[in-house]
């Protein structure tokens, strides 16, 4: 039973702006996880800026190499292969400018996308290991394994809406493989404190989310529930986050699911139906509407009778205007 703690934070005792110090994730992960080794779990702990992770190139070789390898030699296979082998995993991240720091995309744009999509995977290995185009696809066995995980967002301002985007966000790393979520927290005005340790509520905090996470992997996942302070306005991802339009009904960003919303004075009421819930794109059901969905796109595609006239009409762009690239130094 190993829990994976990974910091998208700074250095513990960094100095920031010459006043505070840095590590306020870092401090809080590694309490999450001394909770979870009180119940005997086994923990590890990453931090991602310590890693050497280079933008995705999009060239899909991942998705049609034979071993699902990737053609950039970096840290990155080195944390998903620590993330695969992991039974949980506690994300946490701070907020910068309303997000998680860029470097968590990174990481989830070369690693933690449709190659890990758990449901594809059950698809593709159902039709014998053909991919939706067609052609043979790796899968990595280790999808098939039963995940729990929970998220630490930490923010500096006091105002909440200033980090309104930094729990959201994780879930773009845990939802392809299906790493379910049992508790998440988020830690605010720790610029007020000088550093989160000093935060006992939030220190007290983040020890019982590891103990949840820790708990949660003794059970099977079936019996798995969501364990947080907070259920949230959306009762399947916990966040409350929603699209909302000029009429019902308004929509789940995170899970893509439709709900009803009703106001009566200034209380606000946020419905979705157990049918919704059931095709959350966080549940094996959800992705596998969406496989069914590219599928269909690629069947059209395939009997399009134009395609050979693709190379000619992409022509007129390759010549246009020059691209500006910064001046190398030479050695």
């Amino acid at each position: 039973m190993r829990i994976l703690g990974l910091s998208c934070g700074s250095k513990l005792g960094k100095t920031h702006m010459g006043l505070l110090r840095g590590g306020n994730t870092e401090a809080l992960i590694k309490e999450a996880l001394m909770g979870a080794e009180e119940l005997d779990a086994n923990v590890e702990f990453i931090r991602l800026l310590d890693l050497d992770i280079k933008p995705c190139r999009i060239c899909k070789t991942c998705l049609l190499s034979e071993k699902g390898s990737c053609v950039i030699k970096d840290d990155a296979q080195f944390l998903y292969d620590h993330i695969m082998d992991s039974d949980g995993l506690i994300l946490g991240a701070p907020v910068y400018s309303l997000t998680p720091p860029g470097i968590i995309k990174m990481f989830e744009d070369r690693m933690m996308g449709p190659k890990t999509d758990k449901a594809f995977a059950i698809e593709i290995k159902k039709g014998g290991d053909i991919s939706l185009t067609g052609q043979p696809q790796y899968i990595d066995e280790r999808l098939f394994k039963n995940r729990v995980g929970a998220f630490i967002s930490v923010g500096g301002a006091s105002t909440p809406n200033w980090l309104s985007l930094g729990l959201p966000l994780l879930h773009t790393m845990t939802f392809p493989p299906q790493i379910n979520l049992v508790d998440q927290m988020q830690v605010l005005a720790t610029s007020q404190y000088g550093h989160v340790v000093l935060n006992e509520k939030a220190i007290a905090r983040a020890r019982k989310l590891g103990r949840n996470v820790a708990e949660a992997m003794k059970k099977p996942i079936e019996e798995v529930k969501w364990m947080g302070d907070e259920i949230g306005t959306c009762p399947v991802c916990h966040s409350n986050v929603l699209t909302v339009g000029k009429k019902n009904p308004i929509e789940c960003p995170i899970c893509g699911i439709s709900g009803e919303i009703k106001v009566d004075g200034d209380e606000i009421t946020v419905t979705f139906s157990e049918e919704e819930q059931k095709r959350s794109r966080l549940t094996i059901a959800g992705k596998r509407e969406h496989y069914v969905e590219l599928q269909e796109n690629f069947k059209i595609m395939r009997q399009k009778t134009d395609l050979d006239q693709i190379p000619r009409r992409i022509e007129k762009y390759k010549g246009y205007r020059e691209v500006k690239k910064p001046k190398r130094r030479t050695t």
